[in-house]
């Protein structure tokens, strides 16, 4: 999403949300998490594009560990972040 938004090639909301294999409303329910890191993000209809009315770097860290089976568990914590987030690729970590 960030990686679109800063090229400025997302296309309308819709055609953005099918660039992200998401429902309209789920997209805008993600980008409204970007809004809530302060990102500046703007919509232009007529280049019909989102992009960052001021210059935003988004960067994102974390880790992973393997766990046994017996170890798991469900932890949640601080926003949804979606891995399709990072760059447009989905990942599944199961």
């Amino acid at each position: 999403m960030h990686k679109l938004i800063s090229g400025e090639k997302t296309g309308s909301p819709l055609t953005f949300a099918k660039k992200l294999s998401l429902s309209r409303s789920q997209f805008y329910n993600e980008l409204e998490l970007i809004k809530e890191l302060d990102a500046p993000v703007k919509y232009c209809k007529k280049r019909e594009t989102f992009y960052y009315e001021t210059h935003f770097e988004l960067i994102l860290n974390f880790s992973l560990k393997t766990i046994r089976e017996d170890e798991s568990r469900e932890i949640f914590g601080g926003s949804n972040f979606r891995p399709i987030l990072l760059d447009g690729t989905l990942i599944s970590l199961l």
